[in-house]
């Protein structure tokens, strides 16, 4: 059983970049809507122009930088796990984020 593990969590490591980013691009999809919000509260008492240039730099440039570190951060974690541990990880984060997307009527 220990070659297969092996062989598959090899496989995984050829694909970290793509589930890395797998993995960030769908927590923020899910929780997007409420960063969002949460940018709209704060800046509600500053005019609309200078709040609109404030949601344009906070998508274009916060959630760019956010999710390049995101992803680097992640693929060195997760490159830093064992087989097992690997697997399970990348499998449980996944599922706990339909879990989350669906709760959130995100599916």
């Amino acid at each position: 059983m220990q070659p297969y593990i092996h062989q598959f969590a090899n496989f995984l490591r050829l694909h970290m970049d793509s589930i890395s980013v797998g993995l960030v691009a769908t927590v923020l999809m899910i929780y997007g809507a409420y960063i969002n919000n949460y940018f709209k509260k704060i800046t509600r008492s500053i005019p609309f122009v200078g709040r609109f240039v404030l949601f344009v730099i906070l998508c274009s440039a916060g959630y760019a930088f956010m999710s390049s570190q995101a992803v680097r951060f992640l693929k060195m974690f997760l490159r830093s796990q064992a087989d097992l541990p690997l697997i399970g990880i990348i499998a449980g984060a996944f599922i706990v984020l339909a879990f989350c997307a669906r709760s959130g009527k995100d599916i």
